[in-house]
């Protein structure tokens, strides 16, 4: 009789462990996100001159504006990007890797490091700037120009991940009856149209919510509009709640955009990494010299960046000026990094293996990170900022709350695409044997450990980079690198600035080499 309870309590324990799991992981993301954006809700209905703002003809051309700009910006990061992609791929360039990973590396940066450096490069006191150059810079096209490089490699990574998917057979048989341009332009490209894609709706929204860039180039921008109203003199939480309305509308529709015509299947296009098989293209120096076009404007910037901090002396006080903003901003990025990990553990999981919860909460997710971080600041500033939640909001935690919110869905769909090119079997014979769902999900975390660090490590890396969230929510005496910087950068010796931004530089590679090492550990094991 005791045998049979116990049996029976065993059964039932592991009958519940996934739904309470999941349900735990989905119930986290919710509170992250779900108050801030009730808290919008009500401001906006409770504002009594709504209407009257969202009547602005001056408030929607704004907004019309800069959609366009970003519409530009996507559409030129996608004409440079897919073919850089194609050809880091499937050319035959010598250092092939070592290019592209240069190239890439501006990704890791905040876009306003990168636009510093063109200023110390073009500005008027610049090494290469003259009048004509400064003014350029500080225009709608010197806007487009400075996003545009600092977005076209996001674009470039994720291209060639989708390519590489593609099976090596396929392109051979192209490449043999129609030649290596038209294999490229009708096999490859329409193979990997998921995850162009899923690059084109990320670089829209991280040009569309950029706000560091504009405002250093004096370029106004709508989600500046609302970003002015919580913070400075013209602290205005109910207006910039009602602001947040078009925002919310654009962010909904590049969510359906994105689950239409990208979503699971560009998981499902990074997941399957075939063989890649011979190079299309060989024999051409011209793709050499093309790759290295591509490296040498990503690292131009960091160039002039480290000739302004040189030829000014900007390393020699920079430990007072220092002082422990590295340290602010890391811990809370990394504490950000490892809770949005350990939820992608369960939730990558569950959007792999299509359960609805994991869609449902990735969906939500994904919303977040769509949204200008100004849209979230807004909401968590009306939810969270009241004497009762005062441990939250003027601590680190809010910090803290905040990236997670922002960029749960980047390490849901990072684990999810590691998870998919694990075969199902595996799961269902573990499970067939008795194991639980917490036995199978350490089964999973120990045959995707590599993507598991990946998860974290980009993760971190989106979280240092993080300028508006950082901006909104530090708490008093403890401004992180990045907001450190930005503030600086309008009053501050020109010197010293540049030195404090490669030293941000610095701590990114860092993170970025350790992740690599640790990755290539994990393969080796």
């Amino acid at each position: 009789m005791a045998a049979t309870v116990g049996w029976s309590l065993k059964s039932y324990r592991l009958r519940c462990e996934q739904p309470f799991v999941t349900a735990a992981a989905a119930a986290v993301v919710a509170l992250a996100i779900l108050p801030p954006l009730a808290a919008v809700g009500r401001d906006l209905f409770a504002a009594d001159d709504a209407l009257a703002l969202l009547a602005s003809g001056r408030l929607w051309w704004l907004l019309a504006r800069s959609l366009s700009l970003s519409g530009v910006v996507t559409a030129l990061a996608l004409g440079a990007g897919v073919p850089l992609g194609v050809l880091f791929a499937r050319a035959n360039i010598p250092l092939r890797r070592l290019l592209l990973a240069a190239h890439v590396a501006i990704v890791f940066l905040p876009p306003f490091l990168p636009a510093l450096g063109w200023f110390d490069l073009l500005g008027q006191a610049g090494l290469a700037g003259s009048e004509l150059s400064a003014k350029l810079l500080f225009s709608d096209l010197g806007l487009v120009l400075v996003l545009t490089v600092c977005f076209t490699p996001v674009v470039t990574a994720l291209t060639a991940l989708g390519v590489n998917g593609v099976d090596a057979s396929l392109v051979e048989a192209a490449r043999i009856a129609a030649g290596p341009w038209r294999a490229a332009a009708f096999v490859l490209v329409p193979c990997a149209a998921p995850v162009i894609g899923l690059a084109g709706v990320v670089v829209f929204t991280l040009a569309f919510s950029e706000l560091g860039v504009p405002m250093f180039l004096r370029v106004n921008v709508y989600p500046a509009v609302v970003f002015s109203r919580l913070g400075g003199m013209d602290f205005a939480p109910g207006e910039a709640a009602v602001y947040v309305l078009p925002l919310l509308l654009v962010a909904c529709v590049l969510v359906a955009f994105e689950r239409r015509f990208a979503g699971r299947r560009a998981i499902a296009g990074l997941a399957d990494r075939g063989a890649r098989g011979l190079p299309l293209f060989t024999g051409r120096p011209f793709f050499t010299a093309l790759g290295v076009f591509a490296a040498v404007t990503s690292l131009a910037p960091l160039f002039g960046l480290l000739l302004c901090a040189a030829n000014g002396g900007g390393f020699s006080k920079l430990r007072v000026w220092l002082a422990d903003a590295p340290w602010n901003g890391l811990r809370a990025s990394t504490l950000a990094a490892a809770i949005a990990t350990a939820l992608a553990l369960v939730l990558g999981h569950a959007l792999a293996r299509q359960a609805r919860v994991g869609v449902w909460v990735d969906g939500l997710a994904t919303l977040a990170f769509i949204l200008p971080s100004s849209v979230l600041g807004v909401g968590i500033v009306a939810a969270w900022n009241h004497p009762s939640t005062s441990w939250l909001y003027g601590s680190y935690a809010v910090l803290v709350v905040g990236f997670v919110a922002r960029y749960t869905a980047v390490a849901t769909r990072m684990f999810a695409g590691a998870v998919a090119q694990l075969p199902a079997s595996f799961e269902e014979a573990a499970k067939s044997v008795g194991a639980g769902y917490l036995r199978r999900l350490h089964l999973v975390q120990q045959l995707a450990a590599r993507g598991l660090a990946a998860t974290f490590v980009l993760t971190l890396v989106f979280a240092l980079r993080d300028l508006e969230t950082a901006a909104l929510f530090y708490p008093p005496s403890g401004e992180p690198l990045t907001v450190r910087i930005f503030t600086l950068e309008a009053n501050g010796p020109p010197a010293i600035v540049a030195a404090l931004a490669l030293v941000h530089v610095a701590i990114t590679l860092a993170a970025v080499s350790g992740g690599f090492i640790l990755l290539r550990d994990r393969r080796a094991a």
